[in-house]
């Protein structure tokens, strides 16, 4: 399986209300890192978000946006 990673919070959330498949989190040093099946469809929802034309119902989002902060919390817990 090919991963996608990214450390953005806000993209990570996106990504996981808009239904491409969460992995889990690594950390390096004090960042951590998002971690996704990476699919065709990453390259699609990476440029709706940017150009603000994404589709998402917010409160998804928003759930979303709640729960990586808690993976960010403890991934960072786990030493």
């Amino acid at each position: 399986m090919m991963k996608y990673k990214t450390s953005d919070l806000y993209f990570s959330a996106y990504l996981k209300t808009a239904g491409v498949r969460f992995v889990g989190t690594e950390k390096e040093g004090n960042k951590v890192f998002f971690i996704f099946e990476k699919t065709d469809m990453i390259r699609d929802l990476k440029r709706e978000y940017f150009n603000r034309t994404a589709r998402i119902p917010a409160l998804s989002f928003v759930d979303e946006i709640r729960s990586m902060k808690s993976l960010t919390y403890m991934a960072r817990q786990d030493d």
